[in-house]
Formats: structure tokens, C-alpha cells, sequence
């Protein structure tokens, strides 16, 4: 996706202007990979904070990242509904963004 490309050379940047953006990115890249949680797990822990935080870009980062790691589309909608009655009525928009940016992936 462009959104994608267009991410990763805004984060180098970033990260070549200023050293704490290079050690925010090194952490986030540390905290996601495989340890005791697998990488679907983690990737849907970032998808539930991200809708969480209302933020439509981390959204699509994480609905990504699921589909990298094998996260089927009812994996997601189970998630989006946990989050959904966690977080009360008004992330009900946000489940069906969400929708909208799994049929834009072609989410299985």
C-alpha cells in the first residue's frame, strides 16, 4: 500500500533528524517481535490499542501487520468487538473503518 512506503521513509526521516525517534523505532521494533506472545498475538494486542487511541493510521499499520502474520479476518472482527464493548459506543465508527480498510487489504 502507499500508505506503507509512505510511512517507513517519514520514520527515517525521522530517525535521521533526531536520536530519540531512531530509539522510539528500535524499541517498537524490539517490543513486536516474538517472545513469550507470537507475533499475531502481539500485532492484535497493537490493533486493540490502536482503536483504543483512535488513531486511523496505527490502524491500518496493525490490520497490516495481522495479515502478515496470518491473522484471518474473524480474528480481527473478534478483536474489534472485545475493543468495541471495552471501549464503549463511540468506537462503533471505528469498526466499520475498519471493515472498509479489511476489504481495501483484501483481509481473508
Amino acid at each position: 500500500m502507499e500508505k506503507s512506503s509512505e510511512r517507513k521513509g517519514d520514520n527515517e526521516r525521522l530517525a535521521q533528524g533526531d536520536d530519540f525517534f531512531k530509539k522510539l523505532g528500535s524499541l517498537d521494533n524490539e517490543t513486536y517481535q516474538e517472545n513469550v506472545l507470537d507475533k499475531r498475538q502481539k500485532e492484535l494486542i497493537g490493533l486493540t490499542i490502536s482503536i483504543l487511541s483512535k488513531c486511523d493510521e496505527c490502524i491500518l499499520y496493525h490490520l497490516e501487520e495481522c495479515q502478515k502474520a496470518g491473522v484471518t479476518r474473524a480474528e480481527v472482527l473478534e478483536v474489534v468487538k472485545l475493543t468495541t464493548i471495552g471501549g464503549g459506543a463511540l468506537l462503533y465508527p471505528f469498526a466499520r473503518k475498519i471493515l472498509r480498510m479489511m476489504d481495501e487489504l483484501v483481509f481473508n
